[in-house]
């Protein structure tokens, strides 16, 4: 990581109004190498049925149990949520727009079951970063839940005019 690096990794923090940023080469590398460090056999990941290939991809790499609920219903959510309380963590993973139709993930919901069901939320929003919601800060600003989504996954190579790169 060099100066640069990490000037725009702040950068990007501040924009996204989170913690911290981690730069990678692309959101696909970024999904690729999140869930691996973050779960592990004694957690569960609770997944959109629709999502991204390559959150897909990020998920069969990890050691977690994995739960697939059907796209956007959160009553399956729910029921996954319930069924998994013995879990160290609970990690729902979604997109925030999903690519091949444009449904955007009811996050306010989702929030709300990860609340209720003492769970963690990633959502990968490649699809929103850089038009929806205030400041095209994304899905989160846009449900006013930016504070809520532990996990933030976007690219700088769709709205940001980037010619990849993507950060979490």
């Amino acid at each position: 990581t060099t100066d640069l690096h990490k000037k725009l990794e702040d950068q990007l923090s501040k924009f996204f109004e989170t913690e911290d940023t981690i730069l990678y080469p692309s959101c696909f590398d970024a999904n690729a190498g999140v869930f691996e460090v973050l779960v592990n056999d004694q957690d569960v990941v609770i997944s959109d049925s629709l999502n991204h290939a390559s959150i897909i991809d990020g998920i069969r790499l990890c050691k977690a149990e994995r739960k697939r609920y059907d796209h956007l219903d959160m009553a399956m959510l729910e029921e996954h949520l319930k069924k998994t309380q013995d879990k160290r963590l609970r990690l729902i993973v979604t997109d925030g727009v999903f690519s091949m139709d444009g449904d955007v993930a009811p996050l306010d919901k989702i929030v709300a079951l990860a609340e209720k069901y003492n769970a963690n939320i990633f959502v990968d929003d490649s699809h929103a970063t850089g038009f929806m919601g205030p400041k095209g800060r994304g899905t989160p600003s846009l449900f006013g839940v930016s504070d809520k989504v532990d996990v933030l996954n976007t690219t700088l190579g769709k709205a940001l005019g980037g010619a990849s790169g993507g950060c979490s």
